[in-house]
């Protein structure tokens, strides 16, 4: 599961990781008193005001994610999300040779979950409800083409979240569900390691091999006579397997559709598959015979065909928002800020958060930075920058406001911060070294997972915190503009390649592909929030020379 690891080591190895980082900042650091220039200098503590609110997630690209979401997850707060999968397959060879006599033995579909072991037991990482759903697998019809025909160069062709291919062009959601080559009315993905096995010489069964738990099925059961046989050994020698682009046009690939089991109480199951594995396949199994040219003497052999997701890969996404959440979503407060931000993964909501908003007393961003620096003969060639506070620290703190949740509700572990203008992460995010060795996840200090305050009357309170220090600083020093940022929840903080957006946006250029990962949401308290001490807020601990 996405918070396995935190759950076992997450306290231990997060103190270690800060006490590195910390022990390696700059002496002006230390909150309290110190020397800067053998100057002593105070540090002190200013809060500066943020404005934040809510945005849906309109369709995004869904090709060339880094791993691909299968399945259905009822979330009791924001709703459900079900998530398909359509892909092409490559054959591992061509113009292939079967052999005399050719007869079926199996045809055979396996896709690894990601997964960890403890050494004991498998588990699959990045599973999201423990309910069954409907899992029906279609030989699909429609081609997918490699390059975008709208375009004077060859770009290559992109496919969202919608099915949309560009603002004017679907796909043929009719083509898409051709021959049912499998169907589950309740399909769960399991845990277990599935072991192979076969029999020696004496009968005795045996374990040829043991694979990490996978979506492992039989695609030969109720299909037409002599399916697979049309398929493919009758094309032996012809141009349809001769290359891969000649076979996309051919076989067209697969779609998994997937349903709500409608009787099931659960949230259903919603899954990371990994189509790019080696282990990721469809092998078609055969018997053949072949006769020696010397002694004429016929040899009955196995022989295996194999197809690998190598060609083009999209998944189809369809979000139901509580309608409440969505209306609240839609009716976001651009100019105030809203009182609660939503964020949910997906194709869902996030949140725009703009930094140093204007204060009651008609302050604004200039007039912030004018506490920090004093710039003398600006626009000149001689124009001279002086800094006059050096920040020890900046950070944003959002707290999950339970009120709106229900309780033991499976609110995500990390968010994720980025600039919106240029659809890049942070320089903080970019400055951050901490990973974990075991896993995926990183960037602990800029990004601190979620975690738990507790205040004087024992109190707890959930809480994401975000540090912006050198992002604030290069405002500061090098005079930039103060952009937009955006804030997601993430499956993968790791995952920050961003993916583009269908239509024109004037604000969101792109989506990071960790948020797309993840279908859970939370809610927050808002920089408008009704409890002033959980509205979001910029926290600035700086030095300053005591002159």
């Amino acid at each position: 599961m996405e918070n396995s690891f935190y759950n076992k080591i997450k306290n231990t190895f997060y103190l270690l990781i800060l006490l590195l980082i910390m022990s390696c900042q700059d002496d002006y650091s230390e909150i309290g008193t110190s020397v800067i220039n053998e100057q002593p200098v105070n540090i002190e503590n200013q809060i500066y005001p943020v404005r934040t609110y809510n945005k849906q997630i309109l369709p995004f690209q869904s090709n060339i994610l880094p791993s691909y979401l299968l399945g259905h997850y009822n979330d009791p707060n924001f709703g459900n999300t079900t998530v398909h999968f359509l892909g092409q397959l490559t054959p591992s060879n061509f113009s292939p040779t079967f052999g005399d006599n050719t007869v079926l033995d199996s045809v055979v579909l396996t896709i690894p979950y990601f997964s960890n072991n403890d050494g004991e037991s498998f588990s699959i990482d990045s599973l999201y409800g423990n309910g069954p759903i409907k899992l029906s697998i279609f030989k699909n019809n429609f081609f997918l083409r490699n390059f975008n025909p709208g375009t004077d160069l060859d770009e290559s062709q992109r496919y969202y979240s919608n099915g949309a291919m560009s603002s004017s062009e679907t796909l043929n959601f009719n083509e898409l569900e051709g021959q049912l080559l499998y169907s589950n009315d309740e399909f769960t993905p399991d845990n277990e390691a599935i072991n192979l096995i076969t029999r020696d010489e004496d009968g005795e069964i045996l374990t040829s091999e043991t694979i990490n738990p996978s979506l492992r099925v039989k695609l030969e059961e109720n299909l037409p006579e002599s399916f697979w046989e049309t398929l493919i050994f009758d094309k032996e020698g012809e141009d349809e397997l001769s290359s891969a682009n000649n076979f996309y046009d051919y076989f067209r690939g697969l779609y998994f559709k997937v349903d709500s089991v409608l009787s099931s109480e659960g949230t259903g199951s919603l899954f990371q598959m990994n189509f790019g594995s080696s282990d990721a396949h469809l092998k078609i199994y055969y018997t053949y015979e072949t006769t020696s040219v010397t002694t004429e003497e016929t040899t009955e052999r196995q022989g295996v065909y194999e197809l690998r997701f190598g060609g083009n890969k999209t998944a189809l996404f369809e979000n139901n928002f509580n309608p409440n959440i969505l209306q609240s979503i839609n009716n976001a407060n651009e100019l105030d800020g809203d009182n609660q931000l939503f964020l949910k993964g997906g194709q869902g909501s996030m949140a725009i958060i703009e930094l140093f908003d204007n204060d009651e007393n008609g302050n604004t961003f200039e007039d912030y930075m004018s506490d920090f620096r004093e710039i003398y003969n600006e626009g000149e060639e001689n124009e001279e920058r002086i800094i006059k506070r050096f920040i020890n620290e900046a950070y944003l703190e959002f707290y999950v406001d339970d009120s709106a949740l229900l309780p033991d509700s499976d609110i995500p572990n990390r968010i994720y911060i980025y600039d919106l203008e240029n659809d890049v992460p942070l320089i903080d995010y970019l400055q951050d070294p901490t990973i974990n060795p075991i896993s995926s996840d990183s960037k602990f200090f800029h990004l601190v997972p979620l975690e738990v305050e507790i205040d004087d009357n024992g109190n707890e309170y959930k809480k994401y915190k975000v540090r912006l220090t050198e992002h604030i600083n290069s405002l500061i020093a090098n005079d930039l503009t103060n952009l937009k940022l955006g804030l997601v929840v993430s499956s993968n903080v790791g995952a920050s390649n961003s993916q583009k957006l269908l239509n024109y946006d004037e604000i969101v250029k792109g989506i990071p592909a960790g948020s797309i990962l993840s279908p859970k949401g939370v809610v927050l308290h808002g920089s408008n929030s009704i409890d002033p001490v959980r509205r979001v807020k910029l926290n600035i601990y700086y030095s300053q020379p005591n002159n």
